[in-house]
């Protein structure tokens, strides 16, 4: 059976990869989302990947495979959606469902752990289920899937409900009707959920008649229960089938045989085309993690963006001027406007602040780490160029734009954000350098202290205007594995000190909790977000430098 993994699927041709990604404008309220579905290897990584480096993967847990505990805890999730009135679907609600007998086994805590390096104000619980089955079918052969985000997580548990194997037909057909599904899609979505994963007997001895822990049956004989394919509608034409939903010794629990047999195996007989199969795998995949309570509105789906700037520093140095640094992300490859990435180079223009076009070029370097590329699902591919200069702080940057030349024919496209530029703002500017965290051991846990400072441009200080830090605290909830997030907001206070128009501001030794760790911040001048969602991960490795 031949194998699907990451290295192989790099070359895969994808319907999505010629899609332009019409519209967007940076920054982006999803831009953490698309670095988090694109960014899987190489330079800048995420690494959302590393849960299911093959698709068989499980962490080297006897019987654990991430991508089918993935998908099984986004079902789990919509299961007990009401799409006629418009509530429940995926929003995580299955955080707090944990308990329940319908909701048997250690998946869905296992997934919501590897979500915990993720999960952000900016990455919801529920968006990052999405993606999870977005890379399961992926990394598993499956085909593709589009991502739309902008799921609210629920604060509590929904209804109970979830479809069980000792249930009839009738009370599955209602069920899955109840979520949105005929019975023909019901068929369809089983048996494209059962073509991965297993049965734990740990879980459900009454069906494997076995309880050791790690004990498993298969849906599929063989490799073929690590490939996404069509395996499973032919076993079970040929009654020849490892799964025990179907041939199990208790026909009570046989619930995947009164499924795929509802309408006379007409459905399953559609079923056994793979490509019959993959389209209409995707259809109710799709309609399964896009199931979501009235008041959500998803955006369209997240592509991968051609050109995307980064900006990892904008302050104020000792020698009065403004260190402005970052990198541009081009996408290249197949199907795109630059097929080789060895054939670019970058560079940036930019206006100062009261918009005064600048003639002065700041050039980029290609990284050496990782050969300044980096890749993602479906064979998506980018190359990046940092740049790291000094601007003067008298008239600073209010844009800038960006050219990508072809070395070989010597052209160059100008990419100005839909006609405005990037736009930056350096009325307000978070002094990294001078911002530090620190923790220290507190009898059986640590006790967290956060400095950030900022300088504020001498016209943007009129009293009137508060300087606040809102900090994205952690807050731990019962029997949930990821914490809930609330806004912690704190003034800063004027220091006293100027450099060269500008006065600093500082908030000095604030006190986070250990659980905080990893979490973001953002700066607000008045009413205005100023400095937005910034990690304090890299604080936690230096010390507060002094400046001027």
């Amino acid at each position: 059976m031949k194998s699907h993994n990451f290295a192989a699927l790099a070359t895969m041709p994808s319907a999505l990869l010629s899609m332009v990604a019409a519209g967007y404008v940076w920054p982006d309220k999803y831009d953490y989302m698309e670095d988090i579905y694109m960014l899987q290897s190489g330079f800048n990584r995420m690494g959302f990947i590393d849960g299911i480096l093959s698709c068989g993967f499980g962490q080297r847990v006897p019987g654990r495979q991430n991508s089918a505990e993935w998908i099984r805890t986004a079902y789990h999730d919509i299961a007990t959606a009401d799409v006629e009135a418009g509530t429940g679907g995926l929003d995580a609600s299955i955080q707090f469902e944990t308990e329940r007998g319908e909701n048997k086994g250690s998946a869905f805590n296992n997934t919501f752990g590897h979500f915990s390096g993720y999960y952000s104000p900016r990455s919801s619980v529920s968006d990052l289920l999405a993606l999870a089955v977005v890379g399961s079918m992926a990394i598993c052969g499956g085909y593709e899937i589009p991502l739309r985000v902008g799921r609210i997580d629920a604060t509590e548990a929904g209804p109970m409900g979830v479809p069980e194997p000792q249930q009839d037909l009738p009370t599955h057909t209602a069920k899955f009707a109840k979520q949105g599904f005929n019975q023909t899609e019901m068929i369809e979505l089983v048996a494209c959920g059962h073509t991965l994963g297993s049965i734990h007997g740990a879980n459900f001895p009454e069906i494997t008649k076995d309880n050791s822990t790690g004990q498993v049956s298969h849906f599929e004989y063989g490799e073929s229960a690590t490939v996404f394919d069509n395996t499973v509608v032919h076993e079970y034409l040929a009654s020849n089938t490892s799964n025990l939903l179907v041939a199990g010794s208790n026909d009570t629990l046989n619930s995947d045989k009164r499924i795929f047999g509802a309408d006379k195996n007409v459905t399953m007989n559609l079923l056994s085309d793979n490509t019959y199969f993959q389209t209409r795998c995707q259809d109710v995949m799709t309609r399964m993690i896009d199931t979501v309570p009235k008041e959500v509105v998803l955006s369209d789906p997240i592509i991968a963006r051609d050109i995307k700037p980064y900006i990892n520093l904008l302050a104020l140095n000792s020698n009065g001027s403004i260190d402005f640094s970052g990198y541009i992300r081009v996408r290249y490859g197949t199907n795109t406007k630059y097929p080789n990435a060895d054939d670019l180079s970058a560079y940036l223009t930019y206006t100062d602040r009261n918009g005064n076009n600048f003639t002065k070029i700041i050039s980029t370097t290609r990284p050496t780490w990782q050969a300044g590329t980096g890749a993602g699902f479906r064979g998506y591919t980018f190359v990046y160029f940092e740049w790291d200069t000094q601007l003067a702080s008298e008239s600073g940057i209010g844009s800038f734009h960006i050219h990508v030349t072809t070395k070989s024919t010597n052209t160059t496209q100008e990419y100005n954000n839909g006609g405005n530029g990037y736009p930056v703002q350096d009325k307000v500017l978070y002094q990294m350098k001078q911002s530090c965290a620190s923790y220290t051991p507190n009898g059986a846990v640590y006790d967290g202290s956060l400095t950030i400072m900022a300088a504020v441009r001498s016209t943007e200080v009129p009293g009137h205007k508060q300087l606040n830090l809102h900090f994205d605290k952690h807050v731990s909830r019962q029997g949930v594995v990821l914490d809930a997030f609330e806004t912690q907001i704190e003034a800063f206070n004027a220091t006293g000190k100027t450099l060269t128009g500008y006065e600093l501001f500082k908030i000095d030794g604030m006190y986070i909790g250990a659980d905080s760790s990893g979490t973001t911040f953002s700066v607000v001048l008045g009413d205005t977000t100023v400095i937005d969602f910034k990690s304090i991960n890299a604080l936690t490795q230096q010390e507060c430098a002094t400046i001027g």
